[in-house]
């Protein structure tokens, strides 16, 4: 059985496979890296959503300090605001 079948098993089947010893050492091997793969799945989605959320703050605070650079420019020279 590859992998890729074993992929396809839910996380209990997988378990109740690895308990009951009816797989050999390769598949065990794999099971387990696809249960630790599982495993990880929620902390990498999570550290992407807090990626996100500062790349749009970081983003969001250069637009805004660059706006205001404009506005305080066009102050010192003596220009009025359309």
């Amino acid at each position: 059985m590859t992998k890729k079948e074993l992929s396809r098993w839910s996380t209990e089947e997988l378990e109740n496979a690895l308990y009951s010893d009816t797989l050999d050492r390769v598949q065990k091997r794999q099971a387990e890296q696809i249960l630790r793969e599982r495993e990880r799945a929620p902390d990498r989605k999570l550290a992407r959503r807090f990626y996100d959320v500062a790349a749009w703050t970081l983003a969001f605070s250069v637009g805004t300090f660059i706006v205001a650079l404009i506005v305080l420019w066009l102050v010192a020279t003596g220009n009025r605001l359309p």
